[in-house]
């Protein structure tokens, strides 16, 4: 996980604090219009904690005043090791406060406008839980937590979000309103896109890695094959796309039993077919380097213990090698997960099909749906290998 770059110097870190605050009390928290064809007007957190009634308001503003005054805490007394963690529990919880306390502001709305109102997450909110990782990935730096722990404290405040979504504490926000119009369209579009996904894993898998070890048998040709992998990467990825498309288009017209395997101009096919070329690169250099860095020795004594050359490379070099390799998958994996809502430019679905939909009609809460997966998806690929990569090491030395 990233950590704040600031963190050598003690006089840098009030600058955190000062953007903190001025990102949850100056910006707007929400934004609320009395319905979807209106513009919508911020609503700051004083605001917001103004019109909210009952005890959830003053537990919500406890909770963010407490992460406030324990992110001074630790500015004051960054040695105390008691300290990051009751921080990090507080910022965990000042986050679901804030997102908590929207969404009872929008549910209030509602009440107001006979359910036609509409409320959006503002840059407030953004901001301030941009602020909030950034500090909470501080703390755990600090805490020198294991990329696991880090993981698991991750995934735990994800299922926290998860919880407020099913407990129906977030129904009136207009982003969760937006899926319960488009559920059906939503869960196609993120099968679909998941389709992709793996196709495109499955097929870059099978053409990365061997090609990765043929270049480690033969490394003369690497000065041929690299400088083309390279090449496909200054290659924008919607050109690429309609490259693969006029392709297949021609050849379908000259091999009928293309179109009949469903192998089309558009649609699936150049979609797959293009990511796999920019996913290539990634697997086949982590691949490559990962098997050119081991020591001879380690080929030598299997040699010598008389495993066969495909022996050797199973038991013992890809093995050895895997930490490289998973470095280079999951590479290839994040970026996957984000150009796979381009491919929805080409007819190949996926949520990148709502993400546009979205934009080309100016409905923000439709294009919000579409991404907050994306990144949910990219963010957990990103954690479960950083676990991986953490037991391939161990696995190694052992």
């Amino acid at each position: 996980m990233p950590s704040l770059p600031f963190s050598g110097k003690a006089s840098a870190r009030p600058i955190l604090l000062l953007a903190a605050a001025a990102a949850l009390v100056g910006l707007p928290l929400v934004s609320a219009a009395p319905n979807r064809l209106l513009s919508g007007q911020g609503v700051s957190l004083a605001q917001v904690l103004h019109a909210a009634a009952g005890g959830w308001s003053m537990l919500m503003l406890c909770l963010v005043l407490l992460a406030g005054v324990l992110l001074g805490l630790l500015v004051r007394w960054p040695d105390q090791r008691t300290v990051p963690f009751v921080l990090l529990v507080a910022l965990g919880a000042g986050f679901l406060g804030l997102l908590t306390l929207a969404g009872q502001h929008a549910a209030a709305a509602d009440l107001q406008t006979g359910g036609l109102g509409r409320t959006t997450l503002a840059s407030g909110f953004w901001l301030g839980t941009l602020l909030l990782w950034m500090s909470a990935s501080e703390v755990l730096r600090r805490l020198r937590a294991s990329p696991t722990g880090a993981a698991v404290f991750w995934c735990l405040l994800l299922l926290a979000v998860c919880w407020l979504l099913a407990s129906g504490a977030l129904d009136a926000l207009s982003t969760v309103k937006e899926y319960g119009n488009r559920a059906e369209d939503f869960w196609s579009a993120l099968r679909q896109h998941l389709r992709i996904i793996l196709l495109t894993t499955a097929l870059t898998v099978a053409v990365g890695l061997p090609l990765g070890v043929a270049l480690h048998r033969r490394p003369r040709w690497s000065s041929r094959v690299f400088p083309l992998l390279n090449l496909v990467q200054t290659v924008p990825s919607i050109a690429l796309f309609g490259l693969l498309m006029a392709l297949l288009s021609t050849l379908g017209q000259h091999l009928p039993l293309l179109p009949a395997l469903g192998i089309h101009g558009v649609g699936l096919a150049p979609a797959v077919l293009a990511l796999t070329f920019y996913s290539l690169l990634p697997l086949v250099r982590s691949t490559y380097e990962g098997l050119a860095h081991l020591p001879r020795a380690y080929a030598e004594a299997g040699t010598a213990m008389g495993l066969s050359r495909r022996q050797l490379l199973w038991q013992v070099e890809l093995p050895l090698a895997l930490p490289v390799l998973l470095s280079g998958l999951k590479v290839m994996l994040v970026q996957t997960i984000g150009l796979t809502a381009v491919a929805a430019l080409i007819g190949a679905g996926g949520l990148g099909a709502l993400l546009f939909e979205g934009l080309f009609s100016s409905a923000l809460d439709l294009v919000v749906l579409a991404v907050v997966p994306i990144v949910a998806l990219a963010w957990l690929a990103e954690a479960l290998f950083i676990v991986l990569h953490t037991l391939a090491r161990r696995w190694a030395r052992g």
